[in-house]
């Protein structure tokens, strides 16, 4: 876990979670591994270190668990360094989470969102930038994909930051395509129909 943490850190340097530290990460990634999902969390090694990590399958309460266990660290985190409240993406995702925590949130769903199809979900993936552009993420991927298949998914989905343009050109290359909300708005939803079976890569597995 704490490679996985470094990981994080080197790749999304001005994410929200990384500017909490290392300790609350090791908390998010430990909550992805130990919560109640069905899921699979895969690394990608060169000469035995960790380069790249990939967490995918179905996660339930994937962020809301991890803010409901940890909402008094992460309080006293932003206390101690309040110009954290500078920071327009920490702003963002503390105002996404409190909306994710909101017990009316699920009331306010759209009554038709229960027909959206079975997805399996990339929830996390990251390649150490020593390591971007040869294929690691590729890999990772194709690995995602390759499980959702066997497990007889249709589809798959992620999130990714709109102003990441280097990992939505990466997405795209990929055959993943943007779900633009009604008023034509495009919060960063993404989906990739599956396609054929493929030859799966040869990954070492994470401990799950």
């Amino acid at each position: 876990m704490p490679a996985v943490v470094r990981i994080h850190m080197a790749a999304f340097p001005h994410a929200a979670l990384t500017s909490f530290g290392e300790a609350v990460l090791l908390r998010y990634y430990h909550w992805q591994l130990t919560g109640p999902h069905d899921r699979s969390a895969v690394g990608l090694e060169d000469d035995r270190e960790l380069v790249g990590f990939c967490f995918a399958g179905l996660f339930r309460g994937s962020m809301a668990g991890f803010l409901r266990n940890n909402r008094g660290r992460l309080a006293r985190h932003m206390l101690l360094h309040p110009s954290l409240l500078f920071n327009s993406i920490v702003r963002q995702r503390l105002k996404s989470g409190l909306a994710i925590l909101n017990p009316l949130r699920a009331k306010r769903r759209p009554s038709g969102s229960h027909s959206r199809p079975k997805s399996y979900g990339i929830l996390a993936i990251a390649v150490h930038p020593r390591w971007q552009g040869l294929g690691a993420g590729k890999l990772l991927m194709e690995d995602a994909e390759a499980r959702a298949r066997k497990a007889g998914f249709h589809q798959m989905h992620l999130s990714v930051d709109t102003i990441n343009q280097q990992a939505i050109r990466f997405y795209e290359r990929l055959g993943w395509q943007r779900v633009v909300e009604h008023g034509g708005e495009w919060h960063g939803y993404m989906e990739r129909p599956l396609r054929a079976a493929a030859t799966d890569p040869m990954l070492s597995r994470m401990d799950s």
